[in-house]
């Protein structure tokens, strides 16, 4: 009886995963599908064209969810009009669609597969919302240490693109930019396995805390 009892408590969680993971799966096809882009699936970097210098460093491109995305944006609590969103391993641009629902001055993804970037720019332009808020966005094809940060405020967004070796520099250029610009950031780490080197190479601070990812904030000292 015990053994039934504990092999159905072990059943249960698989069951449900599973369940959220299909439904979660639907959800997203049903988003492609409603704005005539493709941003689903899993890309293996294996085989595809990356620029700049650290090829062996990159991630796997796993799509954020839609439904997340929305969300946390909705939940940032700025004058999206002074800031420019950033994304960070863009991959086919699903994070630049959906930060496009709300009306940032500008956004940009960086990404260095150029042909996730290919794929990203498409969907840029095929895009179909009517509730479309900013239509100031490309998506770059570089190596994000090599990347210069644009005047302003920011809102950053990673999904755990790359490791320490591209996250550190990238850091530090954060930290030039804002050493000769001070304006406000927040970043949104999702997966943070590498959250210490945020606080490490920059002064912005974790602020929140969440299952699945951080969040990171430096204001202009009133």
């Amino acid at each position: 009886m015990l053994d039934s009892i504990s092999r159905a408590w072990l059943v249960k969680p698989m069951v449900t995963d599973f369940v959220r993971n299909v439904v979660g799966e639907i959800r997203c096809r049903v988003y492609d599908w409603k704005h005539g882009v493709h941003t689903c699936g899993n890309v293996n970097l294996t085989g595809l064209t990356l620029v700049g210098n650290n090829r062996s460093y990159g991630v796997h491109y796993h799509p954020s969810h839609p439904k997340f995305l929305l969300q946390e944006f909705s939940k940032l609590n700025i004058d999206y009009n002074q800031f420019t969103f950033i994304d960070f391993g863009a991959g086919k641009g699903r994070v630049l669609l959906a930060a496009s629902e709300f009306p940032f001055h500008r956004i940009i993804g960086v990404e260095f597969a150029s042909e996730l970037t290919a794929i990203a720019c498409e969907n840029i332009k095929r895009y179909r919302s009517a509730t479309q808020k900013c239509t100031n966005v490309e998506c770059l094809n570089i190596d994000a240490a090599e990347f210069e940060f644009p005047s302003g405020p920011l809102v950053l967004y990673l999904f755990n693109p790359f490791g320490p070796n591209v996250l550190r520099p990238l850091m530090q250029n954060l930290q030039r930019s804002l050493d000769a610009d001070l304006r406000d950031v927040l970043l949104i780490y999702m997966s943070p396995f590498h959250g210490d080197l945020i606080e490490q190479e920059t002064a912005l601070r974790c602020i929140a805390h969440d299952t699945y990812h951080n969040l990171y904030s430096y204001s202009i000292p009133e």
